[in-house]
């Protein structure tokens, strides 16, 4: 996916990406010429089109180079489920452009009825993508009668709000944005599962609750998997400061984390796969189906952050410095298992 010279890069603005609060241009740069804010786009549309198992890999792969772009790549291509949901020209015209990007929320603001459309109000937190999104998604409750009404809205008729102060993930831009009085027209709102254009794919139907959890995970995973990484690094670099006992020892735990986190793995594509056969077969996915995924997903969380910790009482003071790597992947997988699809 990256060369070695654009992995190299990343992981030198690992650290200023997180200082500044946000994906640096020349990281987006990366991101839009592998087209992976359209990782589930439609090639008519410039998109990657690829399947859900695809995808999630590529979530678990962008991860373990760097938990900042993998939490927003995998955010910004959640908003590729949205692309059948619009009519034609407008999905055209929001979709096609290299950098596209949604940004959105499942918060709720104000609608009023007027002609033509919808005048929204409202403020909506964790909008991941804020600094760089060309469209901003969100729910409102109708006046008067409660109903849902999902709109979209140009970057520019919306105020960011710069208030993402989380521990970890710090670079992903995740602020509440904030829109007053904004008129938005009958074709820029939209509902699930009520297609307008061609460009369906077979992941746009699968269950969003699904695709939502199993994306989530596939990033932790991902996540895990960098963390490993840099305590192996943080381990061999202290190697003859320690004795041997306690550098085989950590060694120990290490390779055993690693075995648990493949078996995690293992058994998380597998289950995932069956879903996708099935949904690629025309199966209907049951209830019990969909359940033992979400059941998995946030179990298997809990196990991660537990191996993390298990892994982190293991290299003192060094784990707990903010400007390490090692901290920086540590603190990134406890904010990104805090995700309402993923906590207990």
């Amino acid at each position: 996916m990256f060369t070695v010279d654009e992995i190299r890069k990343i992981k030198s603005l690992s650290r200023p990406m997180e200082e500044s609060k946000t994906i640096l241009p020349e990281i987006l740069d990366i991101i839009y010429e592998h087209k992976l804010f359209k990782i589930f786009t439609p090639k008519a549309l410039g998109g990657l089109e690829l399947s859900l198992i695809d995808g999630l890999k590529t979530f678990q792969q962008v991860g373990a180079i760097d938990g900042n772009i993998g939490w927003a790549v995998t955010i910004g291509s959640g908003g590729n489920m949205f692309v059948p949901l619009f009519g034609r020209e407008v999905c055209k015209e929001r979709f096609i452009h290299k950098d596209a990007v949604i940004a959105g929320s499942g918060k709720f603001g104000v609608a009023k009825k007027v002609d033509g459309g919808y005048e929204i109000s409202g403020q909506w937190k964790y909008c991941s993508g804020a600094d760089y999104a060309t469209l901003f998604t969100m729910n409102c409750k109708l006046e008067g009668s409660g109903e849902i009404v999902t709109c979209s809205v140009p970057r520019e008729t919306v105020e960011i709000i710069p208030d993402w102060n989380a521990i970890g993930l710090k670079a992903t831009a995740s602020h509440s944005m904030k829109v007053e009085n904004t008129f938005v027209k009958e074709e820029d709102t939209f509902e699930f599962d009520l297609f307008k254009n061609e460009y369906e794919l077979p992941v746009h139907r699968f269950p969003f609750t699904s695709f939502s959890e199993s994306s989530f995970f596939s990033l932790c995973l991902g996540l895990m998997e960098q963390l490993i990484t840099e305590a192996n690094t943080a381990l061999n670099q202290k190697r003859e400061g320690l004795v041997s006992e306690r550098y085989e020892l950590v060694k120990e735990i290490l390779n055993h984390i690693q075995s648990q986190l493949q078996r995690v793995e293992e058994n998380f594509y597998s289950l995932v796969a069956k879903l996708w056969e099935k949904h690629t077969n025309g199966e209907v996915l049951h209830t019990i189906d969909l359940e033992e995924l979400t059941t998995f997903c946030k179990e298997h969380s809990s196990e991660l952050v537990s191996m993390a910790l298990t892994l982190i009482r293991y290299f003192g003071m060094d784990a707990v410095i903010e400007t390490t790597s090692l901290n920086r992947a540590w603190r990134n997988l406890c904010t990104a298992s805090q995700h309402a699809f993923l906590a207990p």
